[in-house]
């Protein structure tokens, strides 16, 4: 009675904040601060969007708030049930007999419980609880890789609202040098050949400024669809421009075997590995032996009682379990290969972000520390020629023009810098970016 009190108290479901205390542990080692999946105030969200959010406010709410990662933590009751399932010795079975004839009567009753899982079902327990460790993982690598998607979301919009300012720039200095040349053909100083040209540059720029500023909300419906808001919620204001380029490149020598070491889906691979192995050992457990049960048995005959112990065993006389045996070897063989492919794939990817995060950095440094400064010093010599009447307006448009397009190059650079080192944060920690 000890063991089946036991094996009744371990199959309670856990409650989903006991499923989910090791995901948030798990996450505020990795992270390095407490980090919250659910908000206990109600008004949390609202008090975060009231202010104009950057990218730490932006992954609060996410994490706070997004359906797709809550989707994710419901993994965990899934997960968190099927181990109470396999902890469970299974139902009591109730036999009744009756039996008229002869002028006597016989009544039968059997209850049997099965106990083969209480004594022989480690296999199943070890699979569920790999299973749940493996839910776990996947769980935290999730709010990892939204945090990282929500950063670097920001990151785009971000330099987009900066591209809006250069495309504006740019604009403006096209149109002044449509209107001037506008005024020098109304005089007969310029041919209508010159004054297309000016007017088809600045109509140009024009749409050049429209495409920039559509992209900009297109960038802010990213981040709703990450942060899991609609309506009133998307009236957000966005205060943070791109981080600073660092006076040194990353040091990422060691970034692929931090990566392998830290990695949350390759840890789930192992846990759903040994999940499937567990469940193979199970099933080729229950092709011998199907079930075994242990009860009482009453029988009334014409008022006399008799009763004594029963008995139940399973017999594979014609299931051997072929079907499941099969099934649980290819999912043996489907999780090491899905294994073999995480480890190679984020490899792969721990090598990819290394060269992108670098290269990027050295374009924005040497367009930050050479061509901006060649570009501006043009500028500035332009305009000394043309104050010195050696130089016309046109020249100089075409000066700011050109460093306006250097300060597209950085931008892009900077920003592609930004997105390399989130995702080689989000490695670090062990969320495993997709490319």
């Amino acid at each position: 009675m000890r063991l089946f009190a036991l094996a009744l108290l371990a199959a309670c479901v856990p409650s989903q904040a006991e499923l989910r205390a090791p995901v948030d542990d798990e996450l505020a080692r990795r992270v390095g601060v407490p980090v919250e999946l659910a908000a206990a105030d109600p008004h949390a969200l609202d008090a975060l969007l009231a202010k104009p959010l950057d990218a730490d406010a932006a992954v609060r709410i996410a994490l706070l708030h997004s359906p797709r990662l809550h989707a994710a933590l419901d993994e965990l009751g899934i997960a968190g049930s099927e181990l109470a399932t396999a902890l469970a010795p299974g139902p009591a079975h109730v036999d009744l007999m009756f039996r008229h004839g002869g002028g006597a009567t016989e009544d039968e009753i059997e209850t049997i419980q099965p106990v083969l899982q209480l004594f022989v079902g480690g296999r199943a327990r070890a699979a569920a609880r790999a299973d749940l460790a493996a839910a776990r993982a996947n769980a935290a690598a999730a709010a990892l890789q939204l945090a990282a998607r929500v950063e670097i979301a920001f990151h785009e919009l971000a330099a987009a609202l900066q591209e809006v300012e250069l495309r504006r720039s740019a604009f403006d200095a096209a149109d002044a040098a449509a209107t001037i040349r506008e005024r020098m053909h109304d005089s007969g100083a310029a041919t209508d050949l010159a004054q297309a040209r000016d007017r088809d540059a600045r109509e140009q720029t024009r749409l050049e400024l429209a495409r920039a500023e559509a992209d900009v909300e297109a960038r802010r419906e990213d981040l709703n669809a990450l942060l899991g808001l609609t309506g009133e919620q998307t009236k957000w204001t966005a205060s943070s421009a791109l981080p600073e380029l660092p006076a040194a490149a990353p040091a990422l020598d060691d970034l692929e075997q931090a990566a392998v070491g830290a990695s949350l889906p390759l840890a789930a691979g192992r846990d759903r590995a040994s999940a499937a192995a567990n469940h193979l050992g199970d099933e080729q457990l229950h092709a011998w032996l199907p079930d075994v049960g242990v009860g009482v048995s009453v029988i009334d005959r014409d008022h006399e009682l008799e009763y004594g112990p029963a008995l139940r065993i399973g017999l594979p006389l014609f299931d051997w379990r072929q079907g499941p045996r099969a099934r649980a070897r290819a999912e043996l063989a489907r999780a090491d290969h899905e294994l073999e492919a995480t480890a190679v794939e984020l490899r792969a990817r721990a090598r990819a972000a290394r060269i992108v995060a670098l290269e990027a950095y050295q374009e924005a440094r040497h367009v930050h520390d050479v061509v901006l400064p060649l570009r501006q010093q043009i500028v500035d010599e332009t305009l000394l020629h043309y104050n010195a009447m050696d130089a016309d307006p046109f020249q100089l448009i075409l000066a700011r023009r050109e460093l306006a397009d250097a300060g597209h190059q950085y931008l892009d650079a900077l920003r592609r810098y930004a997105n390399a080192m989130t995702a080689v944060t989000a490695l670090r920690r062990g969320a495993g970016m997709e490319r």
